[in-house]
């Protein structure tokens, strides 16, 4: 088989989820398609990036191994960064009770002044309202996958904004 038809044929499989973050109120913020790679440390680290340009200063963001992206992201690039715009590496509730207690108190929601009853969980909220898109984008084009889920976001957001 012609090997440029082989390369065409198994793009379709090369997106294989998204990367996504959340405001508080469930609000897309950041989207990023995930290219093969599993779930690297380039994709939090892009969307940490954008957000401190976005927001500046002073902000927070959870992430399932909030804990250990902390030392990551002081050891990347983003570190002198994160540390002038005192950035917040933080884990959802789910995250601490599997864990250890200290790592509870340096980075769950409930230890963190003026966080409230937040549970962080947004991104597992989200996924669960996404699941009936994944059968739809499964074997789509790159174009008819990306379309799809921008129409998703959309419907979310005009859901969110009871307009629909």
């Amino acid at each position: 088989m012609n090997n440029n038809i082989t390369f065409h044929m198994w793009s379709i499989f090369n997106e294989t989820r998204l990367f996504l973050s959340l405001c508080h109120h469930g609000h897309v913020l950041v989207v990023a398609d995930m290219v093969k790679s599993g779930e690297a440390a380039k994709y939090p680290l892009a969307v940490v990036d954008t957000l401190l340009d976005a927001f500046g200063s002073t902000i927070g963001c959870s992430y399932d191994i909030g804990c250990k992206f902390r030392t990551t992201l002081s050891r990347s690039p983003l570190g002198p960064k994160v540390q002038e715009l005192k950035f917040k590496s933080l884990v959802g509730a789910f995250h601490g009770h599997a864990h250890n207690r200290l790592c509870q108190l340096e980075n769950l929601a409930t230890y963190v002044k003026g966080l409230g009853l937040e549970d962080l969980e947004g991104c597992e909220h989200f996924f669960s309202k996404s699941n009936t898109l994944a059968s739809s984008v499964h074997y789509a084009s790159h174009f008819h996958r990306q379309q799809q889920i921008v129409e998703f976001l959309r419907c979310i957001v005009m859901l969110k904004a009871n307009l629909l």
